[in-house]
């Protein structure tokens, strides 16, 4: 347990003070986390929606030459069950104060819609397992450390991580995608993650394109 609270702090650290190297699976960290992080612009508003894929801690975890694969696995079983997100919402006065709005408030209308319209609402308490809800109370007030008001108002929610078939709802390194609704607003991923995916080489124009690209954007000649 120990190893987790100290860990997770240098990982949380690390995440907002500096971009990540290449992970052991030549995963960008510093892109996942930007790929996986969606803001709203509207002014006077502050909406922050991170979903926080296995994908993430794996990649993470593996900066650390001193973390066993042993540790990365367990660490990552503790969320494989759950589709899990970050949120922040809250109003910006004009004079720059936030007034954040709780946990209960946001609960109430964040929901996860996936790629065939099906919505589904935040597990309660007494449906996540414990290993995974002690983990999240950890991350609280590491957050406040870090991130002071913010990362106070900072608030987890898992949902089902598949559906009624058994098929993974957001799998980041599979094609489809899912949205995350907070109120009116919707923010969504279209999959897979284009940090998880090799990169694609155009066999006309020998240009190193993005891994999810069908085509080169350069001269139209199709991907293999």
């Amino acid at each position: 347990m120990r190893f987790l609270k100290v860990f997770l702090a240098l990982v949380l650290m690390l995440q907002l003070a500096a971009p990540f190297g290449i992970s052991a699976d030549d995963v960008n960290v510093n892109l996942l986390l930007q790929e996986t992080q969606k803001r709203s612009e509207k002014s006077g508003e502050i909406n922050f929606i991170w979903w926080i894929p296995e994908e993430y801690w794996r990649a993470s975890l593996a900066q650390n030459p001193s973390t066993t694969p042993q540790q990365v696995d367990a660490i990552v079983s503790v969320f494989k069950p759950y589709v899990v997100v970050a949120v922040v919402e809250g109003k910006v006065d004009v004079s720059g104060n936030i007034a954040y709005n709780s946990e209960a408030d946001i609960r109430s209308k964040l929901r996860l819609v996936d790629s065939q319209g099906n919505v589904y609402s935040p597990l309660a308490d007494d449906g996540i397992n414990v290993s995974t809800k002690s983990f999240l109370a950890m991350m609280k007030p590491m957050l406040a450390n870090i991130l002071g008001p913010m990362g106070q108002n900072m608030y987890f929610y898992t949902f089902v991580a598949k559906d009624k078939n058994g098929t993974d709802i957001a799998d980041p390194r599979k094609e489809g995608a899912f949205s995350v609704r907070l109120g009116e607003k919707d923010f969504k991923w279209e999959l897979p993650l284009s940090s998880l995916v090799p990169e694609k080489i155009c066999p006309s124009c020998k240009r190193k394109l993005n891994g999810t690209y069908k085509y080169c954007p350069f001269d139209g000649t199709p991907l293999p």
